[in-house]
């Protein structure tokens, strides 16, 4: 989906997704090996964020509400408490996910695997 795509679906149609699961991954994994998530909204085709909707560790599925001004949701996630990736000025630093957007068509739920959206 190119980048101005996600504005001209959102002007044509309704987004439809009522609820959205999401499979954190690494449930294979020791809780201090897993990585650490922080999932927001996207609002606009620009990629303006609107509010967080999960701040915790992998190793799970969640299900949350999609707000009716969401057309999407923008991943990051931190590296687990037992790796050392530090940046010395600022600290472990996060990595975005690719963007995910909702289709335009009826699914009342959105699944998505967390892991296949990490690029």
């Amino acid at each position: 989906m190119s980048k101005g795509e996600p504005i001209a679906l959102c002007q044509r149609y309704r987004i439809m997704a009522k609820n959205l699961t999401i499979n954190w991954g690494e449930t294979d994994k020791a809780p201090e090996a897993r990585k650490r998530w922080l999932g927001s909204w996207l609002v606009s085709g620009e990629g303006e964020e609107g509010d967080n909707f999960y701040d915790g560790p992998g190793g799970g599925e969640t299900t949350h509400d999609v707000p009716a001004e969401a057309i999407g949701v923008r991943l990051r996630w931190w590296p687990p408490s037992n790796q050392v990736e530090l940046n010395l000025e600022f600290g472990p630093l996060p990595t975005l996910t690719e963007d995910f957007f909702f289709s335009t068509t009826h699914e009342q739920t959105v699944t998505v695997a967390a892991m296949d959206l990490v690029r």
